[in-house]
C-alpha cells in the first residue's frame, strides 16, 4: 500500500497523506507506476488507484495505451528461445545455488 508523510504548508504538524481507499492518484504517480499497472504487479488497492486515475484521465489513458502497444510488440518480437544447452546450464546454475542457500543460508 502506498503510504506518504508530510507536513502542514506551515510546517507545525504532521499531515497524513495516504490515499483514500480507491481515490484516485496523480499523474505523476499514474505515469510513474505504469509498467507495474500494466504487467499487474501493483497491490490491490494502488491498482484500483491507477485504474480509477487513468479512468478520468485521457492523457494517462493514451501513455497507458502506449504501453501495452509497445508490451505486444516486444512479445512479439522476442519470440527467440534460447539454445536448449544454455537453459541446461542455467537451470544446473540455480540448482547449485538453491543447495548452497539450503545448506549454508548466509552464503
Amino acid at each position: 500500500m502506498s503510504t506518504f508523510e508530510g507536513v502542514d504548508p506551515q510546517g507545525l504538524t504532521p499531515v497524513d497523506l495516504t490515499p483514500v481507499d480507491g481515490a484516485p492518484c496523480g499523474c505523476d504517480e499514474a505515469v510513474g507506476r505504469l509498467w507495474e499497472y500494466v504487467d499487474s504487479e501493483l497491490e490491490e488497492l494502488d491498482a484500483r488507484r491507477v485504474q480509477a486515475h487513468l479512468d478520468e484521465c485521457a492523457p494517462c489513458l493514451e501513455e497507458e495505451q502506449v504501453e501495452l502497444v509497445l508490451k505486444q510488440l516486444v512479445r512479439r518480437c522476442c519470440q527467440e528461445e534460447a539454445p536448449e544447452t544454455l537453459r541446461v546450464r542455467i537451470h544446473e546454475q540455480l540448482t547449485v545455488l538453491r543447495l548452497r542457500t539450503s545448506v549454508d543460508p548466509q552464503a
